[in-house]
C-alpha cells in the first residue's frame, strides 16, 4: 500500500531523501502504512518493522493506541494536527514536534506525520528559561536595586528593591527612558546635575564601568534619599554594547551614621581640646605615641610634644606615675590620683590587646582635678575649723572665729561680723579682718560705722537670705557709699547678726563658694543659739539657786520659827486643860480637843513640808541599790498596817537600780500605804518590775475603788490628798530627782496601778516572771 500510495517516483525520492522522519498513516485506522529511513532511525528499529505497525507502537507511554489514532483522525478531519512528544530510545531522550497533515495520494486519503527532532532546540530553550528564572530570582533576592537598560537607554528590567528605592512602580518605568521624569537626580549635596553625567550615560558613552557613585534622588513623593550607583556594560559577540546593568544601593542611613560619627568625632575632638584632660597612648615600651587635650596646657606642653618620648624618662621623678604605667604595661587596668606639682590629675590607664592577646598599646586619660581637690581641701578645712565653734562661749569669740574662717577658706579679704541690736535696730561691728580695718583706717572693729535701718545691708539682713552683690557700687542705699569694694556677699547669721564678706574687685562667687558660706553661717547660728541657751540656762540656774536658798530659808523657818509658837499653843492648851479642866463643860472640852488636834495637824503638815523641801537638798548619793532588800524592809515597817487591813502584798523579781536608797524606800512605803488604805476589805497589792532600756519601771497595783481620770494629775500635788496630802507629792518629787516619771493608770471600780521609773544598773537585764513573795497578816513568806 505504501508503494502504491507513493508510486510517483518523484514523491518516492523526496520521501526517501528527507532528512526528517516521515510516517504515512492510514487515515481511518492510524496504522503506519510507510516510513522513511529517518523515521526508522528515530524509533530505532528496522524499516520493515515499522510498516504495518499501529501508531501507538511508537508513541510515548502516556499515549494509548486509541489516543494516538485520534490524532490521525483529527488531522484527517481538519486537515492538520500537531503534537510535541518526548521519545525514549534506549535511554536516549528525544524531544520531537509532530505535524500531521492530511494528504490525497492516488485518490486515497492518508495522513502524513512529519517529525522534527527539537531535542537540542528544547535544551537551548530550557537553558535560556533556567537562566532567565535564575536571573529573576537573583534580582528578587539582591539586596540592592538592579535596573537593566538597553543600549539605547530603554529600561528593560528592574527588581523590587529598585522599585522601593526609587519610589515608583516598576511597571511604570520598564520600557521607559534611563532617567524617568518622576525622579529627580541631584548631586550628593542636593544640587542639580547634568543628565549626561548620569551613571548609565557614562557607561553607554565610554563603555567603562562606574563604581559606587553617590547621588541624591528625589522621589515622586518629594522624599529624598542618598544612593550609591554602579554601572557595568555588557557587550555582544561583535563587541557592540548590548546592555547596561545599573545597581542602586540606598545609603541614606549609612551617610547619616557617617555624618553622626563625624559629628561625634568632632565633638570628641572639641571636648578633648577644651576640657582639662590629657588623652595619650603608650606603646608596649612606654613610649608616647599620641598626646592631646587642654590639660596639657597646665603642664606647659603642646599637643603631640610628648610623642616619641619615654614616659619613664619624662616622669622619672614621679614615682606614682612610673608605678601606674608599669602596672598598665603588665596588663592591669589602673585608676589613680596623681600629683604633678602643683596640679592633681585623676588618671585612667587601659591596656589594649591585639587579636593574639598581645599588648598593643596603653590608652590613658588624665583629668585635671586640681579645682576639685582644692574644693575638697577647703571643705575639709571648713569642717575642721567649725569643730572649734562648740568650744567658744561668747558672741565675740564666735564672731572672731567666723571672720577668721571666712578670710582663710572663702578667700575674700574684707570680712566684718556685725552684731544686731534689736533695741536700737542697728548692726554694730563686732569683729573685722585686718584688711577691713586697714581700709577704714581703724584699730578695732568699733571704729567701723554702724549699719542703720533703711540701708541695703540692713534690708538684706532682715530678709534672712544670703545675697551676692556683684559690685558694691550697684547698691542703691549702701551703708558705706564711699567704700570702693568689688563683690560683696551679705550673709545673715540668723537673727544674731550679719557677716559681710567682700573683695576689692569684682570676683566670681560660684555655687560651691555659696555652699561653703551657708555651712559656715549655719554653724555660726548653731553656736550663737547654743550660747544664748547656755546664758538662759545659767540665768535659770541662778534663779533656781536663789529659789532653793529661799526654800531652805523657809524650811528653817518652818522647822524653828513656826514650830515654836505651835508648841507654845499646844503646851498652854494642855496646861489650861490640866488646871481648869474640871471647870469646863462638855462643849468647852470639845473646843479644847479641836485646838489640840489643829495644832497637832499643823505640826504634822510642817514636818511633811520640811521633808518635801529636803528631797533635793538632803538626799544621799545615787548608788547601786538592792531593790528587793529595800522593798522587804519597807513591808516590814508596814507590818501593823498590813495586819490591821488583812492585806496581801505580792512581789516579783525586783532588779537593782541606781538610786538614793532611803528615798527609794520612801517611795515604796508611800505607794504601799496608799494602796492598802484605799484597797477596801482585805486589799491585795502586786508589785512588779520591767527593764525598759536604761530604766526599770515599777508597777504597784491595788484592787481598790479606783481613781477618776480627772484626778490623775491632781493627786500628785502637795496637800491635795488625804492625811497631810504629802505622800504622793513626795513620791513624785523623789522620782523626778532620779530623772524618772511617775503616773497612775486607773478607772473607777477597777483598782489603780502606780508606775514609776528609776535608773537601771548597766549590767542588769530586765526582770523575769513574778515569783510572788506574799505578806499576809504580818507574816513574811
Amino acid at each position: 500500500m505504501g508503494d502504491k500510495a507513493l508510486g510517483d517516483a518523484l514523491y518516492r525520492d523526496v520521501f526517501e531523501a528527507a532528512a526528517d522522519p516521515i510516517f504515512l498513516h492510514d487515515a481511518d485506522t492510524g496504522e503506519i502504512v510507510d516510513a522513511n529511513a529517518a523515521a526508522a532511525d528515530l524509533v530505532g528499529v528496522e524499516r520493515e518493522a515499522v510498516v504495518g505497525a499501529e501508531i501507538g507502537a511508537f508513541s510515548p507511554p502516556e499515549y494509548t493506541n486509541e489516543e494516538a489514532a485520534r490524532l490521525v483522525e483529527t488531522a484527517r478531519d481538519t486537515g492538520e494536527e500537531s503534537v510535541s512528544w518526548t521519545l525514549d530510545d534506549d535511554g536516549r531522550t528525544h524531544s520531537v514536534d509532530v505535524l500531521l497533515k492530511r494528504a490525497t495520494l492516488d485518490g486515497e486519503v492518508y495522513v502524513l506525520a512529519f517529525v522534527t527532532d527539537v531535542t537540542e532546540h528544547r535544551a537551548i530553550q530550557e537553558r535560556y528559561r533556567t537562566e532567565r528564572d535564575m536571573l529573576d530570582r537573583l534580582l528578587d533576592i539582591s539586596p540592592v536595586g538592579i535596573v537593566i537598560h538597553g543600549a539605547e537607554g530603554t529600561i528593560l528590567k528592574t527588581n523590587e528593591q529598585a522599585e522601593e528605592i526609587l519610589g515608583v512602580d516598576r511597571g511604570e518605568i520598564v520600557g521607559g527612558t534611563a532617567n524617568p521624569d518622576e525622579i529627580s537626580v541631584l548631586s550628593v549635596d542636593g544640587d542639580p546635575i547634568d543628565t549626561s553625567s548620569l551613571p548609565f550615560r557614562s557607561v553607554a558613552d565610554t563603555g567603562e564601568s562606574v563604581d559606587e557613585r553617590e547621588l541624591t534622588i528625589e522621589r515622586p513623593d518629594g522624599e529624598r534619599a542618598v544612593v550609591s550607583v554602579s554601572g557595568s556594560p555588557l557587550f555582544d559577540e561583535d563587541g557592540a554594547l548590548k546592555r547596561v546593568v545599573v545597581s542602586i544601593a540606598d545609603v541614606t542611613d549609612r551617610r547619616q551614621r557617617e555624618r553622626e560619627r563625624k559629628q561625634r568625632n568632632e565633638q570628641l575632638r572639641t571636648l578633648v581640646t577644651n576640657l582639662p584632660v590629657v588623652v595619650f597612648t603608650l606603646d608596649p615600651q612606654g613610649v608616647f605615641q599620641h598626646s592631646a587635650g587642654k590639660g596639657l596646657e597646665a603642664l606647659g606642653l603642646e599637643p603631640g610634644e610628648l610623642e616619641g618620648e619615654s614616659v619613664f624618662d619624662a616622669y622619672a621623678t614621679e614615682p606614682d606615675i612610673v608605678d601606674a604605667v608599669r602596672r598598665a604595661l603588665d596588663g592591669e587596668e589602673v585608676r589613680a590620683t596623681q600629683e604633678v606639682s602643683p596640679f592633681t590629675f585623676e588618671t585612667w590607664y587601659r591596656p589594649v590587646r591585639d587579636d593574639e592577646g598581645e599588648l598593643e598599646l596603653v590608652v590613658g586619660v588624665a583629668r585635671d582635678v586640681s579645682a576639685l581637690k582644692d574644693r575638697e581641701n577647703r571643705m575639709q578645712d571648713l569642717a575642721q575649723a567649725t569643730q572649734e565653734l562648740p568650744h567658744v562661749h561668747t558672741e565675740r569669740e564666735t564672731a572672731s572665729a567666723v571672720v577668721d574662717i571666712a578670710d582663710a577658706i572663702i578667700g575674700y579679704p574684707v570680712t566684718v561680723y556685725w552684731d544686731y541690736d534689736a533695741e536700737t535696730d542697728r548692726l554694730e561691728p563686732l569683729v573685722a579682718s585686718d584688711r577691713a580695718l586697714e581700709l577704714v583706717e581703724a584699730v578695732e572693729a568699733a571704729g567701723i560705722p554702724d549699719i542703720g535701718s533703711g540701708s541695703d545691708e540692713m534690708d538684706r539682713f532682715k530678709t534672712g537670705d544670703l545675697s551676692v552683690v556683684e559690685n558694691y557700687s550697684d547698691l542703691a542705699n549702701p551703708a558705706a557709699p564711699r567704700a570702693e569694694f568689688g563683690t560683696v556677699v551679705l550673709v545673715p547669721i540668723g537673727d544674731h547678726g550679719l557677716l559681710s564678706v567682700g573683695a576689692l574687685e569684682e570676683t566670681a562667687f560660684d555655687e560651691y563658694d555659696r555652699n561653703l558660706v551657708e555651712i559656715l553661717a549655719q554653724s555660726a547660728v548653731d553656736t550663737l543659739d547654743r550660747i544664748e541657751r547656755e546664758r538662759e540656762l545659767e540665768a535659770s540656774k541662778r534663779e533656781l539657786e536663789r529659789s532653793n536658798e529661799s526654800l531652805q530659808q523657809f524650811a528653817y523657818v518652818a522647822s524653828h520659827d513656826l514650830q515654836e509658837p505651835l508648841r507654845m499653843v499646844s503646851s498652854y492648851v494642855s496646861l489650861l486643860e490640866a488646871e481648869y479642866g474640871h471647870c469646863f463643860d462638855e462643849e468647852a472640852e470639845e473646843y479644847m480637843d479641836f485646838a489640840v488636834d489643829g495644832a497637832t495637824r499643823m505640826q504634822e503638815m510642817i514636818d511633811a513640808l520640811l521633808q518635801y523641801s529636803r528631797v533635793h537638798t538632803r538626799g544621799d548619793e545615787f548608788v547601786e541599790v538592792d531593790t528587793g532588800t529595800v522593798f522587804a524592809e519597807t513591808v516590814k515597817s508596814l507590818e501593823l498596817l498590813v495586819e490591821d487591813h488583812s492585806a496581801t502584798v505580792e512581789v516579783g523579781d525586783l532588779p537593782p537600780v541606781r538610786a538614793d536608797r532611803s528615798q527609794l524606800g520612801q517611795v515604796f512605803q508611800n505607794l504601799l500605804k496608799n494602796a492598802i488604805e484605799h484597797g477596801g476589805d482585805e486589799p491585795s497589792v502586786a508589785v512588779t518590775a520591767t527593764r525598759e532600756g536604761e530604766r526599770v519601771r515599777f508597777d504597784v497595783t491595788d484592787d481598790g475603788e479606783g481613781i477618776p481620770e480627772s484626778q490623775h494629775e491632781r493627786i500628785f500635788e502637795i496637800f491635795k490628798g488625804d492625811g497631810t496630802g504629802i505622800g504622793l507629792a513626795m513620791c513624785k518629787r523623789i522620782v523626778e530627782r532620779h530623772e524618772g516619771e511617775i503616773r497612775v493608770e486607773s478607772a473607777p471600780g477597777e483598782g489603780a496601778t502606780f508606775r514609776f521609773t528609776m535608773p537601771a544598773v548597766d549590767d542588769v537585764s530586765g526582770a523575769g516572771d513574778i515569783e510572788p513573795m506574799t505578806v499576809t497578816d504580818g507574816d513574811n513568806q
